[in-house]
């Protein structure tokens, strides 16, 4: 939500005061449409999903963390662009943490701690 609200606004906004912290440059527009897409994808499919996908997110995940920290921390990146990054990286890092989980195994362990 925050990536659309972002890349939206500084398209339509770019006077506006809030859009001043944001960069307006083509290259972020398109890691916003990349991760806006990523975000769409695990918002489609169902959990658990298949390992591929949980590596190559995970993978995205990771790489745009480390860049965000590095570019917000050598003064590369306005504030509004570090937070939005970090943000759906980091909730793109929560699909490479899904396990299977066996629910007969979790019930009998439930009816053992009670027994």
């Amino acid at each position: 939500m925050c990536l659309a609200f972002v890349g939206v606004g500084i398209v339509l906004f770019p006077q506006n005061s809030l859009f001043w912290i944001a960069s307006s440059s083509q290259i972020y527009q398109h890691v916003r449409e990349g991760l806006g897409l990523v975000l769409l994808v695990q918002f489609v499919t169902r959990p658990p999903r298949h390992v591929w996908v949980r590596i190559l997110s995970g993978s995205i995940a990771i790489a745009v963390g480390i860049w965000v920290v590095e570019a917000t921390y050598s003064n590369q990146m306005l504030l509004l662009d570090s937070l939005s990054f970090l943000a759906a990286s980091i909730v793109i890092g929560f699909t490479a943490l899904e396990r299977r989980i066996n629910t007969r195994r979790v019930w009998s362990s439930d009816n053992n701690a009670v027994a």
